[in-house]
This record gives C-alpha cells, structure tokens and sequence, in this order.
C-alpha cells in the first residue's frame, strides 16, 4: 500500500484547493505520495509547496482514509505565505470558502469544515 498525505490549507475562512489533470480529476486539497526518508508531515508541505506555491505549517491530522491502493492521511495547514501558482499537475488552483466549493470534490465537505473549526478558534 502507498503511503500519501494531503493538507486542508486555511485561509481567511477559505481552503485552498486544486483541479488535478490526472486521475481522479477532481478538485481537493493539494497532496501526494510520501517520499522514502521523509514524514507525511513533509510530504504535504513539500506537495503544497510544488502544487500551489503556498507556504504552510501542519498543524493536526483531521482524517484518514484508503482509497484504491493507498492510505492517506489528511492535514489541517495554516497558511503561512506565498502567491497561488497553478503547477503541471493542476488545471487550477485557488481559496474557496466551504458554502461555495467547486464539484466534483473530495474528500467530504465536513473534512474542509472540519479544519477551519480547527484552524480559525485558535
């Protein structure tokens, strides 16, 4: 099973998301596969990084869940710096707030809900 990790970056009340070309072309937090030597944690943050240009810091696991042959591990990020900057991997990138999230999406709206709970009653 492959190991890989994705981050509900907040905003201002907005998550940011990305409409990835491949497979499963839908819109979600950015992430990705897990490095050999590197934690989930990096992982997601070196992902955000290359997929948005957005800096960000972990700051909780929210969820976990299988999909076909891998387990992924979903973090709440608070967002640190940078300018959105849509990569090779993406059609789009951008900050969304959860009442107006783009379809198709995943994970569950509640995952987005969930971290913005978590991030914004700091």
């Amino acid at each position: 099973m492959k190991i890989a990790a994705m981050g509900i970056v907040v905003k201002n009340h907005q998550v940011l998301l990305v409409h990835r070309k491949w497979y499963p072309k839908l819109w979600g937090p950015p992430g990705g596969f897990v490095d050999p030597g590197e934690t989930k944690e990096e992982a997601v943050c070196r992902e955000i990084w290359e997929e948005t240009g957005i800096l960000c810091r972990v700051e909780q696991q929210i969820h976990e869940f299988t999909y076909e042959d891998s387990h992924i591990t979903v973090y709440a990020c608070q967002y640190l710096s940078g300018e959105l900057q849509c990569s090779f991997e993406s059609y789009e990138v951008g900050w969304f707030v959860v009442n107006q999230l783009p379809a198709p999406l995943s994970p569950d709206v509640s995952i987005f809900e969930k971290a913005i709970q978590l991030l914004e009653n700091k």
